[in-house]
């Protein structure tokens, strides 16, 4: 992404920090995920205006840290981090850990993800632990079994039992409400920006079968087209992942966690344009 689109993304993370309400910083979140999908889409027809390969915006691929090995939680932050992929044309190789990932895309979209990824992950874990802190999560309670003696039979048996909802178990079900309100949210911007580009249509220069050059209107989901599969070529020729990624394990159901993480997700700000090329708060397991 040139430094002029980056510092415009960052004007849009500022505005939505400093939103006075929910709505105003759920317009301007909207606003960044249409900034960058038709970035892409700009950038995409200038790859194909541009003659010279060493000019033109080549698929690359990074590695991005995710999380602290053995942390409970690090396919959840890959989770968060794979939504934020699937709406701007990145796809990812992850580590059996769920360490870190792989990105593979053209590089400007992938500095937006990391940017939006940064930033709401940052609001996540933050409005995580202030909704722990209430204790609401207590309240609830999750069928368990527990191992007894059984003196008329004389063997172990296992008895149902209740027990108060574990804090790690709370967290884990937020993440995953937060994820999947964020998903719907930048697929639905993506959308809408798309749909406003139907209205305009690129000149791309092209060769006909007597090798006379001309140029020919296509229209952007045209050019987006040919980008994904670009990407998807490069992918295909450089990924060296093997075998299937587990993903996140699965828990007992919180119903208040949830209902907390997907109204999180709902208001999320994008946080600080700092976050941009910076680094990333610890995160809780």
């Amino acid at each position: 992404m040139s430094d002029k689109m980056l510092d415009k993304l960052a004007k849009i993370l500022n505005q939505a920090e400093n939103a006075s309400t929910d709505e105003e910083a759920a317009l301007f979140m909207k606003k960044a995920q249409a900034l960058a999908t038709l970035t892409s889409i700009d950038l995409a027809v200038a790859r194909q205006h541009t003659a010279k390969n060493e000019l033109r915006e080549q698929p690359a691929h990074k590695m991005i840290s995710i999380g602290q090995a053995r942390k409970l939680n690090n396919a959840r932050l890959v989770n968060l981090f794979m939504a934020i992929a699937d709406a701007n044309d990145v796809r990812i190789n992850i580590a059996s850990n769920s360490t870190y990932v792989i990105a593979f895309g053209m590089p400007s979209d992938v500095e937006v993800v990391e940017a939006l990824y940064a930033s709401l992950l940052f609001q996540m874990v933050e409005s995580a632990n202030a909704w722990l802190k209430t204790g609401e999560y207590k309240k609830e309670e999750v069928r368990g079994k527990k191992r007894v003696w059984d003196a008329y039979w004389g063997e172990w048996d296992h008895v149902t039992v209740w027990r108060p909802m574990d804090g790690r178990v709370a967290r884990a079900n937020f993440y995953d409400a937060f994820t999947g309100r964020i998903s719907a949210r930048l697929l639905e911007a993506r959308e809408e920006a798309l749909e406003a580009a139907k209205q305009k249509s690129y000149s791309v220069p092209s060769t006909g079968v007597d090798g006379q050059e001309y140029e020919i209107e296509v229209s952007a989901a045209l050019v987006l087209f040919d980008k994904k599969k670009e990407v998807s070529d490069y992918f295909n020729a450089k990924s060296t992942a093997k075998g299937t990624w587990k993903g996140a394990s699965r828990t007992a159901r919180s119903g208040s966690a949830r209902d907390a993480g997907d109204s999180a997700g709902r208001s999320a700000r994008l946080g600080s344009a700092k976050a941009i090329g910076g680094s990333r708060t610890a995160v809780a397991a």
